[in-house]
């Protein structure tokens, strides 16, 4: 290629060398297989987009504008950004994992010396650190910055007073009385168009006592925006009567004061001298019955404390009258509710039993009756979880129990069974929730049972319910069946659903002698089921003189014989495959190089006829894999890819794959131990995924022993040694 103007550009050699080597690299990156990867630990999937975060908790608020996300606008992704404005990132976990994953402090600390003389202390880092700090000091006095402040004291109950309809401060400027709690509301403006930073201290009045999480004293920092006001409050009451002062509250800005409040000198009496007639303490308890219910229809029963008038509900005829006049304005009280009780009112022990959470906990899960309906949906108590993967050890039930091994799976189950033993009869949504777990547990018989029970029409979810009918027709010998649902669902505009109905295309086109493909990148089994398909893979077996080889991905294979006395190594060693690796120190009797069809995945030829009638170790070897055979009589043609974990069975005249093939692994573990490790049968494909379980067996494993066995076309023992990760 010739630059503009016909001159040939000026080529560096070194790039061209670089360039070369890099596509080398890709090259062989390209080439190197993905190794096995074990199951992942079973998951409950529940509707959640943040972590342990339920889905209520869920708004735009999570994650608010504050100084630390300004400093890191400001940074421009800058390398080493730090800022010391990280503790305004902390109103949530989402926040603060975000947060303290951008500033570049280590994930697990260093140990920190630490040395203290005196008053003064010096840290000597081990690791990058941030270093909190706070000391009080003598303030100096600034009038340079203009901040507004307030201090003012009101009655915690009685806080407000409305006039049109307008509410108003109640605040107690004169008398305060002993054992009874107050509150201090103090508000600071900003009247400027510039942001402060500022520093409070606050302080109850000499001679109270704090209350409500309260404090004596406490300083407390803020961001206080342009133009902008912040209110904080806290409580205290007194004691004993007297007169006391307070330390004002004072605002610093850069460790000096730039406001303060007037100081007060609280007057406090045991009993009071005014008495505000018209409050609805006074009311409540002062007031006659008619009194009460004009006061409640002629101001906000919101911003009165109800349960006040708990005491004149004995009377049945106010009863009555106050909670109509209340469930008119569309307001309850626990309290008043529950004398419904008392006087023998069904619809008021109804709303009232509603509420009372304490006392349905102890009612059941479910129940409907004249006085209480406990749905647990709608109360909580009960929600439908998923589990993915989940994968069961035994395909049978052994012993006289069934047993649920994964423990949060257990708790849902019983969770479940305890709702519906509450239940009169099974709705549709029970028993779609039922078949599910059913299938959970690999108890296929019973959850057709109940599938067939739902009526698809009363079903709102219905393609929830059309992909357990397609994922059921597999197990009914009906590939057919499940293609008519799936294919309405190929083109489903979610994409989650899309690839579940895609993938049932997927293994139904394997069944009919299709290539594996994988629809969804993430999924573990879909991409090992596809590497398993594309790996080198050879299977021997020996029948009526006859070597037969089922194999893929090969073109030549050495085949190696040698004379053995079976009986022998046989009764040394149960697992008869570990007989061939003493071979390996020993020259063969004969050896060949057979030429294997590249269009084929079979091949068959005669024995030797000098080992006609010996006893003889065949030992087969290509692209990495060795098998060897001693001679099993049976029709099944297994194909064991040990890289995958899993194994394939079809017939051996036929080719064609065999389903419902009873497969059973036994485990010899590290330290010569030997065990059952799980069992199943094939699917529709002729599949078995003998290593994937959803418990860390595999990690002791160290050798397979597999025996796949059918009623018609006999059995054969396979070994295979655990996948590589």
């Amino acid at each position: 290629m010739e630059a503009a103007g016909g001159e040939a550009p000026a080529r560096d050699g070194r790039e061209d060398k670089n360039a070369y080597f890099a596509g080398e690299d890709a090259a062989k990156r390209a080439q190197v297989r993905q190794l096995f990867r074990k199951l992942d630990k079973t998951k409950e999937w529940v509707e959640n987009n943040y972590y342990h975060l339920p889905i209520e908790q869920q708004n735009a608020e999570l994650i608010q504008v504050n100084a630390f996300w300004n400093d890191f606008a400001q940074s421009r992704g800058a390398p080493g950004f730090l800022s010391t404005n990280f503790p305004w990132a902390s109103t949530n976990f989402a926040e603060a994992m975000l947060a303290m994953s951008l500033m570049d402090i280590p994930a697990e600390a260093g140990k920190h010396e630490l040395r203290y003389d005196d008053a003064k202390l010096t840290i000597h880092a081990a690791s990058p650190m941030i270093v909190f700090h706070k000391e009080i000091e003598e303030a100096e006095l600034s009038e340079g910055t203009p901040i507004l402040i307030s201090q003012n004291f009101y009655r915690l109950g009685d806080r407000f007073r409305f006039e049109q309809n307008e509410q108003l401060d109640k605040y107690v400027t004169e008398e305060f009385v002993v054992h009874t709690v107050y509150g201090c509301q103090v508000v600071l403006t900003n009247p400027t168009s510039s942001p402060q930073k500022l520093d409070l201290l606050l302080q109850i009045p000499r001679g109270a006592v704090p209350v409500k999480n309260g404090f004596y004293t406490r300083g407390a920092p803020m961001h206080l925006g342009a133009y902008s006001t912040a209110t904080f409050e806290y409580h205290f009451y007194f004691p004993a009567p007297g007169r006391f002062v307070q330390f004002p509250v004072h605002v610093a800005k850069n460790e000096k004061v730039i406001a303060l409040a007037k100081p007060f000198v609280f007057n406090v009496v045991a009993e009071p001298t005014r008495i505000d007639t018209t409050a609805w303490d006074h009311v409540s308890q002062n007031g006659t019955g008619a009194e009460v219910l004009d006061y409640l229809g002629s101001h906000n029963p919101q911003r009165v404390e109800l349960a006040k008038i708990a005491w004149r509900m004995r009377e049945a005829r106010f009863f009555d009258l106050a909670t109509g006049k209340l469930a008119e304005m569309h307001l309850y009280d626990d309290t008043l509710w529950s004398y419904g009780i008392f006087h023998d009112r069904p619809a008021a022990v109804r709303e009232y039993l509603q509420h009372a959470d304490g006392f349905v906990a102890e009612c059941g899960a479910y129940i409907d009756t004249t006085l209480l309906t406990i749905d647990p949906v709608i109360r909580r108590s009960y929600q439908h979880m998923e589990y993915e993967p989940l994968v069961n050890a035994r395909a049978h039930r052994f012993g006289k129990r069934r047993t649920i091994v994964n423990d949060h799976f257990l708790e849902q189950y019983n969770r479940l069974m305890d709702v519906l033993a509450c239940r009169q009869a099974l709705n549709d949504d029970d028993l779609m929730s039922v078949t599910y777990y059913m299938l959970l547990q690999d108890r296929v018989a019973e959850a057709k049972k109940f599938f067939a029970r739902v009526a698809p029409a009363r079903v709102p979810t219905r393609m929830q319910y059309d992909y357990m009918a397609a994922y059921l027709h597999f197990f009914e010998d009906d590939p057919r069946g499940a293609r008519r649902i799936a294919e309405r669902y190929k083109d489903y505009p979610v994409p989650k659903w899309q690839r579940l109905f895609l993938d049932v295309l997927a293994q139904l086109d394997e069944v009919e002698g299709r290539a594996p493909s994988v629809i969804d990148n993430e999924d573990r089994t879909q991409r090992q089921t596809k590497l398993a398909a594309t790996e080198p893979g050879l299977e021997l077996a020996v029948e009526a003189k006859r070597i037969k080889l089922d194999y893929q991905n090969i073109t030549e294979c050495r085949v190696n014989y040698y004379l053995m006395d079976i009986e022998l190594l046989f009764s040394r060693n149960p697992f008869v495959q570990a007989c061939s690796g003493q071979f390996s120190y020993v020259r063969p009797n004969e050896s060949q190089v057979v030429a294997l069809p590249r269009d084929g995945s079979h091949h068959e030829f005669n024995l030797p006829a000098r080992f006609d009638t010996s006893n003889v170790l065949i030992e087969v070897e290509a692209a990495g894999v060795k098998r060897s055979q001693a001679y099993f009589s049976n029709s099944l043609a297994v194909q064991v890819v040990e890289n995958y974990g899993q194994l394939s069975v079809t017939h051996a005249k036929t080719r064609k794959p065999l389903a419902k093939v009873y497969v059973k692994v036994f485990a010899r573990m590290h330290g010569g131990a030997v065990a059952f490790y799980k069992d199943g049968y094939t699917d529709l494909r002729g599949r078995f995924d003998y290593t994937s379980l959803s418990t860390n067996e595999l990690d002791n494993v160290e050798r397979f022993s597999i025996l796949v066995m059918s009623d018609e076309y006999g059995g054969v023992v396979r070994e295979a040694a655990p996948p590589k990760r």
